[in-house]
């Protein structure tokens, strides 16, 4: 083997245990990797640390009336060109 394929491999094995020992330490410093690894009141995040449940819940009333009705006249509109070919209700 020639030196710089023996240098070439020296590297490539030094970057792999470099990207494992950062992959290790983070794995090290998670908090939780699960909700039972929390408190009862708490629950694991995807930052990996423990949060407290929040005391009230946002609930938000959704009206989507609106949008069901442009959605609906739209499709008739789109089903009366496809089959027509022109436009319905419009003077020329």
């Amino acid at each position: 083997m020639n030196k710089k394929g023996a240098a070439l491999g020296i590297v490539a094995v030094l970057l792999a245990l470099i990207l494992l020992a950062i992959f290790l330490v983070g794995l090290a410093l998670r908090e939780c990797n699960s909700n039972k690894d929390c408190s009862d009141n708490a629950y694991c995040g995807s930052d990996y640390e423990c949060h407290e449940y929040p005391n009230n819940t946002v609930v938000q009333k959704n009206n989507f009336v609106p949008a069901a009705l442009i959605l609906g006249v739209s499709l008739v509109l789109a089903m009366y060109l496809y089959r027509g070919g022109k436009i319905p209700f419009v003077m020329r």
